[in-house]
């Protein structure tokens, strides 16, 4: 379990809950439910070299987000094809210089199981997160278990600027991780996030873009930039449309002069009829 929550952590930044990690984009708004549905299916066939990929088609995998009257995200439940996999509660609890942030995770597709994942983070006296722990925990008996942590935070002007995250290993090494540094444009609006491997010293960018409207038009994420695949570099672009709220609705991939539909989100909001 440790490996696969530490994939996600690392991997796909941009659904965050606790961490150094800004989130973009952001929900806005007076939002009550959020039901996604991810595109992009494989096709079994006949032959024995099996599917075959159909990139515009519901693959079956649906995320629903609820929220409070706040606002704030309090469950996800995934479902594929109309069964669920599993559900995901989120609990906030402030105590002193700490602010503890619980994923309290069931999982149903291998059996029942539930474990959590705790970010216990750590502030200054301005409220500014310095350092952030990540705990695991497998069951209700067992003990929970640090996997990784944030540290060395860096400010400037109230924007974060840099940090170090140290993925904690079987035998208890530190060694591992990343550094990882932030850049803003006049208007304050995150553009560029560094993240260079400590021990490889590999790194991979990523590049916001923003419309007229100063919401998101999308990010390019540049994967390990020393290497190069038989001469083309590994540049993804992530586009998204919004509705008249701020809030994306579809989320696709550029493909050559074709859109890969990725997501699509149907959003309804507090007092909404």
């Amino acid at each position: 379990m440790k490996i696969i929550t530490i994939y996600f952590l690392i991997f796909i930044p941009f659904i965050t809950f606790g961490q150094l990690f800004p989130k973009v984009p952001e929900f806005r708004g007076n939002i009550k439910k959020v039901v996604e549905k991810r595109y992009g299916k494989e096709l079994t066939t006949f032959r024995k070299d099996s599917g075959v990929f159909k990139p515009g088609k519901f693959s079956g995998w649906k995320y629903t987000y609820l929220f409070d009257e706040n606002s704030i995200l309090t469950k996800r439940t995934v479902t594929f094809k109309g069964k669920v996999r599993n559900e995901c509660w989120y609990r906030t609890e402030p105590t002193g210089n700490r602010i503890l942030k619980n994923e309290i995770i069931r999982d149903y597709s291998s059996g029942l199981r539930e474990y959590t994942i705790e970010y216990e983070n750590f502030t200054d006296s301005e409220g500014r997160i310095q350092k952030v722990n990540f705990w695991s925990k497998n069951d209700l008996e067992s003990q929970k278990e640090l996997f990784l942590f944030e540290t060395n935070a860096e400010y400037k002007q109230e924007k974060l600027t840099a940090f170090i995250r140290h993925i904690i290993l079987i035998n208890g090494d530190t060694a591992s991780g990343e550094k990882c540094s932030l850049e803003y444009d006049a208007l304050d609006r995150l553009v560029r996030i560094d993240r260079k491997d400590i021990s490889s010293g590999f790194s991979t960018s990523i590049q916001y873009y923003y419309n007229e409207k100063g919401l998101v038009d999308h990010y390019s994420i540049d994967l390990l930039s020393e290497i190069q695949e038989y001469g083309r570099g590994q540049i993804q672009d992530i586009y998204f449309k919004y509705d008249s709220r701020g809030n994306w609705t579809s989320m696709y991939w550029k493909s050559g002069r074709k859109d890969r539909l990725e997501a699509k989100r149907t959003i309804k909001y507090l007092n909404q009829p």
